[in-house]
C-alpha cells in the first residue's frame, strides 16, 4: 500500500508543477488539514490553495523542485527545493526542506512542511 502513497503524493505534485491546479488537488482530501511553515494550519482543499498562493505572492520568478519521495508507510516524505527572488526585498532565495504527508485511503489527509529536513524524516520514522 505505501509505494501507492507515494503515487499519490507524486501525481498531486507533478499536477501542480505542470500548473493543473484541479488534478493536484484531486489528490488531497476534502477535509486534508495543512500545516506550513508560518500560520495555519489551513483546512481542505481551498485551504490548501489559500497558503500557497499567500507563499508564492511573496516572491517574483517564484519556482518549485520535488527531488525526491521517501516511502514511510501511511506517510511520505517529499523532499523540495524552491526559490525565487523576493518582492519586498529583491534578493534571490533558495531554500530546501521537506513535506510530510499522511496518506489515507487513496488521499492526502494532512500534511507538515519542514524546513528542517532532518526534523522531517524522525517525524516520519525514517532516521
Amino acid at each position: 500500500m505505501s509505494s501507492a502513497n507515494v503515487e499519490v503524493v507524486k501525481a498531486s505534485m507533478d499536477a501542480a508543477q505542470a500548473g493543473n491546479v484541479e488534478a493536484a488537488l484531486a489528490g488531497y482530501a476534502e477535509d486534508v488539514v495543512f500545516h506550513p511553515l508560518v500560520a495555519g494550519p489551513y483546512h481542505g482543499r481551498q485551504g490548501v490553495v489559500e497558503q500557497m498562493m499567500t507563499w508564492m505572492a511573496e516572491f517574483d520568478d517564484f519556482w518549485f523542485e520535488s527531488e525526491d519521495y521517501l516511502d514511510a508507510g501511511e506517510r511520505v516524505v517529499l523532499l523540495w527545493r524552491q526559490g525565487g527572488k523576493g518582492k519586498s526585498s529583491g534578493v534571490e532565495v533558495m531554500t530546501e526542506g521537506a513535506t510530510v504527508m499522511v496518506v489515507v485511503g487513496g488521499f492526502i489527509r494532512e500534511a507538515f512542511v519542514y524546513s528542517d529536513r532532518d526534523k522531517a524524516l524522525r517525524s516520519a520514522g525514517l532516521k
